[in-house]
């Protein structure tokens, strides 16, 4: 196996972020390129490997096109957009490894309908559903029931489609919008009604490739916007890795009633997958059942998740697009990964405008983000501050005059310009130590209409 000295990155918010950073850890990495930018890669060697391009991650041809010229020996496509438009399968086609599963298989993001019959054919456990295209025929099969129910847009809508209602008369308000207002356009032109299952979050992330799959370590999300579980669903607000609740007990359940199957159902339907998995789910009084599939990292399990695994992510990831994953290919570092995700003052129900992120510099004057080293190889900071939702100011300058974006922070260097704009992640000794390392830490940062919340890692 050739060792990829040249990546790409496609996506740049804090998953990809968080991607790069890793493979930053590998001195033997030369030049790391991600599209759209992201100023928030860390080059903790300082030898300028980090660079810009200004591709959107859906424009299939330039990603191709700008993967030839840098001559990038690997490219990872990190948002599901891409994935579901058969970028990794383009990749490919033009004889560039890619990590990413093929556009069928990403369709089990891409069309919730098409994962829920994926299951249902595997005997994957998960909610009892039905799936309707018109809206009176929604609304009569709401009117007829009792109960909390979960409405899904079929299609993507940025982890934005689902609508948890209390009861039936929210549940016909919520159709209403999917299918009236069609706030996520054609996503819900198929609207799927769920049982609401009631338990506790596992998020569950896997390596696949080859036929082989490895469990990271169990993480638990924070969905709604406001402490306590209250609020508009998001897609995500914070999490905690390893996740308390993902007991010996809980993995092995998932392995043999859901990853197996899944694995089966990969092989029997002649899907292609080389990539990330992630695995939304839920246990109840009836076992564990999965809610969603996502076929890439989420968002911020990977700012929790990476951090507390050690590899050497580029020859890894290599294997991976290769249709390889090697055993025994990630060890696990001690401890425990929080991460507080930092939302502009109208998400996620509409955009802010932008406004100066304040306090990057000091955090960065304190040394937090400077990588630690186990005497062999570079580890990731106790604190990183992942971009997302972050654009530069036109005072700012050129990103190539250093090596590292931090560096040439000054106040207002930074916008906060998207819905999700930072996930702040810290490692500690344990849940408690990286839940205060985090919190401290952002106590530096503010920007105006700033949202977050105060609870993660509360446990109740």
């Amino acid at each position: 196996m050739q060792y990829p000295k040249r990546i790409l990155i496609v996506g740049n918010g804090g998953r990809e972020n968080a991607i790069g950073n890793a493979l930053l850890l590998s001195a033997q990495l030369e030049g790391l390129w991600i599209t759209p930018a992201n100023w928030g890669l860390v080059d903790h060697l300082g030898t300028g490997r980090v660079h810009t391009l200004d591709i959107r991650a859906t424009d299939l041809d330039g990603i191709v096109n700008a993967a030839r010229e840098i001559q990038a020996e690997l490219v990872v496509v990190g948002p599901e957009d891409p994935l579901c438009a058969g970028l990794a399968d383009r990749l490919r086609e033009a004889g560039i490894p890619a990590v990413g599963p093929g556009a069928e298989a990403a369709q089990l993001e891409g069309s919730k309908l098409f994962a829920k019959q994926f299951m249902a054919r595997h005997g994957i456990p998960t909610a009892a559903f039905a799936q309707f295209t018109e809206l009176p025929a929604l609304l009569e099969y709401l009117a007829a029931g009792e109960g909390p129910v979960v409405l899904k847009a079929d299609g993507l809508a940025a982890g934005k489609g689902v609508i948890v209602a209390a009861n039936r008369e929210d549940a016909a308000a919520g159709a209403r919008v999917l299918m009236e207002e069609q706030r996520f356009g054609a996503a819900a032109s198929t609207v799927l009604v769920e049982e609401c299952l009631f338990g506790r979050e596992i998020s569950f992330t896997v390596l696949i490739s080859g036929g082989r799959a490895e469990v990271l370590p169990p993480s638990s999300d924070y969905k709604r916007l406001q402490d306590d579980d209250q609020g508009p669903n998001t897609g995500g607000m914070g999490n905690i890795c390893p996740t308390p609740w993902a007991t010996d007990d809980v993995i092995v359940e998932f392995s043999r009633d859901i990853l197996a199957p899944f694995m089966r159902g990969l092989r029997g339907d002649g899907l292609d997958y080389r990539g990330f998995l992630f695995v939304g789910t839920m246990i109840t009084e009836q076992g564990l059942k999965v809610i969603e599939f996502n076929v890439r990292f989420g968002d911020p399990e990977a700012e929790v998740v990476l951090p507390l695994c050690q590899a050497d992510w580029p020859l890894l990831l290599a294997s991976m697009a290769a249709g390889e994953l090697p055993e025994q290919a990630i060890s696990l570092r001690d401890g425990a990964c929080l991460a507080v995700v930092l939302a502009s003052g109208n998400y996620p129900l509409g955009k802010s405008e932008p406004a100066a992120i304040i306090g990057i510099e000091r955090l960065q004057a304190q040394g937090l983000f400077a990588a630690q080293s186990d005497g062999e190889a570079l580890l990731p900071p106790r604190i990183s501050l992942h971009f997302a939702g972050v654009s530069r100011s036109a005072a700012a300058g050129s990103a190539e005059a250093y090596a590292n974006h931090f560096e040439a922070d000054k106040p207002g260097s930074f916008l906060a310009s998207g819905g999700r704009v930072l996930a702040l992640s810290a490692h500690g000794a344990d849940l408690s130590e990286a839940r205060r390392l985090a919190y401290e830490a952002l106590g530096n940062l503010h920007f105006e209409g700033m949202q977050f919340r105060t609870d993660i890692g509360r446990l109740r």
